[in-house]
């Protein structure tokens, strides 16, 4: 067990760390940030006469994966382990899914900080309800909150794991009891620091804050809340054991993390997806704004012979009025006003942004056509184009699943923590309602994400490769109850297409002759829409 002094030191050393690795990168990331956000220009210095212009190519490359990452509500499949008795799969699932349907939003928000900063964390915490399933909430965080252990080689080894935030004071001695905190203001990561004032007393304690730091100690199993604005940081304001624990009764973080991309190296460290075409954006827009005051200045001026028109003269002629006659006291006129020419532009500029474009694409994994954009390519061209960048988001896919299989495994056991033994929630499975409590959720569960790597792209493969490969199903003896079965799922059809339509009138025991008829009056029906009263009594008595 560490002591006080240990766990202090061991805290100020590791977030000392995480804020030197972040300040350094602070500058990198807020271009990173005003490119997507299509404010390029507030991170780069350029005269205030210049007209200045700015593409949409990072907002269309980051949400272009977005697009393709989320097809449909994120869900998972849960197992019972079958050495285990406890527990109930079924309503595990069910919760499970309940929860994930209801924050989708953080989800993509979170995709959105891993594509645009090196990676992004989901933190789940407790929260005041009387619903037992609705205790707890999710929410994104960026990297720079998160301190993590850079030695480890997986999240699963991490040594340790911790939050940085602010509380308000009202907050904070609500949580841990009437201290004298030394309140600070709250900061901004891409704000200069030098910008922020001292605090006023006037302020009321709704709007003074102080930094915590809550300290997952994952090797001694133990979890601190430590603050700076407290006895200059000496103290710890409380410790206790871990309290979110894995079926087995090993500590477990609230964290989980998202990593779209890794340093080989330091798998801890991520690599944002827009530093590899920053550049890029960079060129480009330099050069759609040299485009833009080249254009503007492209306009036509005039030279004339000094003395040879006077200012009324001169008036007249920039006004352009139509038939204005102007007096000119000269012998000859030629030479008194000549044209100033304006060279084009050179063709390298062109062929510069072509470039510029095709490194932009490169970068991005998606073909051509997947952005919206027309291409010449052949039809087996574009399959193999669409398998490929099916396969590279698929990549990307099964991060986020790591991620929504993590965060169910966390859910079911704070669920499980946080409700009493007697407390029941009700939920439906099956379309019918069912009571659960919280041994149903207590168990060792394995949990997949549903349809793995699933993205927009590939399902769209799947369905047309199963309406080209029918008939060789058919061929083969597939049943055709179990072939519309599969198109009805994959094609997201209602349900009730699966209802068994109603046989026609079975023909055994027909007297002879009644057959034909019915056939004959099935062919009247087809032909005029209506069956004539005689001939429908006919039929009936035949039938008898």
């Amino acid at each position: 067990m560490r002591s006080t002094k240990e766990v202090v030191a061991l805290i100020r050393t590791v977030l000392d760390e995480h804020n030197h690795w972040y300040d350094d990168q602070r500058a990198e990331l807020k271009r990173y940030r005003d490119v997507y956000e299509n404010r390029f220009w507030q991170s780069e210095y350029m005269d205030d006469t210049m007209v200045r212009v700015e593409t949409a190519d990072c907002f269309s490359y980051i949400e272009g994966f977005i697009a393709s990452l989320f097809s449909r509500n994120p869900a998972v499949v849960v197992a019972k382990d079958s050495s285990i008795v406890e527990g109930n799969a079924l309503m595990a699932q069910e919760v499970v899914n309940r929860f994930l349907f209801d924050k989708r939003e953080q989800l993509e928000i979170a995709s959105r900080l891993a594509l645009i900063y090196p990676s992004s964390y989901l933190k789940l915490v407790p929260s005041s309800s009387t619903d037992m399933l609705e205790k707890v909430s999710i929410r994104a965080i960026p990297c720079w909150e998160i301190i993590v252990d850079m030695d480890a080689s997986s999240w699963d080894e991490q040594r340790f794991v911790g939050h940085v935030y602010y509380l308000t004071l009202v907050e904070a001695r609500e949580k841990f009891g009437m201290k004298k905190f030394t309140p600070i203001p709250k900061v901004d990561y891409f704000k200069p620091q030098e910008k922020y004032t001292g605090v006023s007393e006037d302020l009321p304690d709704d709007y003074l804050y102080i930094q915590i730091v809550e300290f997952y100690d994952l090797a001694y199993d133990m979890l601190y809340f430590w603050t700076p604005n407290l006895k200059e940081g000496s103290d710890l304001l409380e410790k206790s054991q871990i309290p979110i624990r894995s079926y087995d009764d090993k500590p477990m973080s609230p964290i989980c993390p998202l990593y779209y991309s890794r340093k080989p190296e330091k798998p801890m460290c991520g690599l944002s997806a827009v530093s590899r075409v920053y550049d890029q954006f960079y060129e480009k827009n330099i050069l759609r704004t040299y485009w833009a005051n080249s254009v503007r200045r492209d306009s036509r001026q005039y030279l004339y012979k000094e003395g040879s028109l006077d200012e009324e003269a001169l008036a007249k002629i920039t006004a352009g009025v139509d038939g204005a006659m102007i007096a000119v006291d000269e012998p000859v006129l030629d030479g008194i006003i000549r044209p100033v020419g304006v060279e084009p532009l050179s063709g390298n500029f062109d062929r510069y942004l072509s470039y510029i474009e095709q490194d932009i694409n490169r970068g991005s994994i998606l073909a051509p056509f997947s952005r919206g954009e027309a291409t010449k390519a052949t039809a087996t061209e574009v399959t193999a184009l669409a398998q490929y960048s099916a396969s590279e988001i698929g990549k990307l896919a099964r991060e986020r699943d790591n991620a929504i299989e993590l965060i169910a495994k966390t859910y079911l056991r704070i669920v499980a923590l946080l409700a009493d033994d007697k407390e029941q929630a009700v939920i439906e499975i099956n379309k019918l309602p069912k009571v659960i409590t919280a041994q149903d959720l207590d168990a060792k569960f394995k949990i997949v994400a549903l349809d793995q790597s699933s993205t927009p792209l590939s399902e769209a493969l799947k369905r047309n490769n199963l309406v080209q490969l029918l008939p060789v199903l058919m061929q083969l003896g597939v049943s055709p109850e179990k072939i519309k079965e599969e198109l009805i799922r994959i094609y997201d059809l209602p349900e009730s297409f699966l209802e068994a339509i109603e046989q026609p009138m079975m023909q055994q025991g027909l007297p002879q002759g009644a057959e034909g008829q019915m056939q004959t009056t099935a062919g009247d029906i087809g032909a005029q829409g209506e069956l004539p009263s005689a001939q429908l009594a006919q039929m009936l008595n035949g039938v008898r």
